[in-house]
């Protein structure tokens, strides 16, 4: 019983850096995600919306087996990165987190220095051989994060310290320093105030040069300002998936329209 992922469907995954099939998530008795497919492009922007408890962070938390960490959580279904399972027994998960980067709700830079809340993950993962490489990889990783004009003079100050927005970016900084190819964001912007907001959602903008983003908000707004594909979820289902403008504007089902107008959510 330890391992229910039964998945029948034949996988294309050409030129989708993520496919799912079939996704269920159990927690404990509780179905919180029914039979999700999925195939997400790379170097793209993709919003999940939807209610509160409706399976969008759910699955964002099945990209990167974030769900490993709940004793209670139960993952059936095929989730693809690059053509290759990352259920599979063999995929360390903490070398996949490498991969799968992950920015949360809450800032939560680590209690230690500026520069080395972003050189904790390459250190980790033997990333670099030099203090030199080091140096230039908490550089360019502030930079990515547009963060490096603001804090080069005080590297070695508590990354606590910064404000509310400048810690988010830390953390973003932090997760790009791996070196990801995806770069989950769970409501990245929530804490924050409008315009710390705006030079996160400008920020992501950005970074979806060199990664493929999916990003969890509440806002169908920041959604739309951000993403180039939306997925709507809805009680444990994922109702429509497609190009933003779309969604917004000429969705298919009606539980979609629903949502976006207000009638629903």
């Amino acid at each position: 019983m330890d391992d229910l992922r039964i998945v029948e469907r034949s996988v294309d995954t050409q030129g989708f850096k993520i496919t799912a099939r079939g996704v269920q998530v159990y927690y404990g008795e509780k179905h919180a995600l029914k039979d999700v497919d999925c195939d997400i492009l790379d170097k793209t922007v993709t919003a999940f919306i939807g209610p509160s408890g409706c399976g969008k962070s759910t699955f964002l938390r099945c990209l990167n087996r974030m769900n490993d960490t709940v004793s209670i959580a139960r993952v059936q279904g095929e989730i693809r990165l690059d053509g290759e399972d990352i259920y599979d027994k063999r995929v360390d998960p903490v070398q996949l987190r490498a991969k799968v980067g992950m920015v949360f709700q809450k800032p939560n830079p680590f209690p230690k220095s500026i520069y080395d809340n972003v050189a904790y993950g390459p250190k980790i993962h033997g990333l670099t051989r030099s203090k030199s490489e080091l140096d230039g990889i908490v550089e360019a990783s502030l930079k990515k994060a547009a963060l490096w004009n603001e804090v080069k003079d005080r590297l070695g100050e508590p990354g606590t310290g910064l404000s509310g927005g400048q810690q988010q970016r830390l953390c973003i900084a932090r997760a790009v320093a791996t070196h990801p190819e995806v770069l989950l964001m769970d409501e990245p912007c929530s804490a924050l105030d409008p315009i710390a907001t705006a030079q996160v959602e400008e920020l992501i903008d950005e970074l979806r040069s060199n990664f493929s983003v999916v990003i969890v908000t509440h806002s169908m707004q920041q959604a739309a300002r951000v993403s180039q594909k939306t997925a709507f979820f809805h009680l444990g289902n994922l109702v429509e998936y497609g190009e933003t403008g779309q969604i917004f504007t000429n969705p298919k089902d009606p539980r979609t329209e629903s949502y976006i107008s207000g009638r629903i959510g």
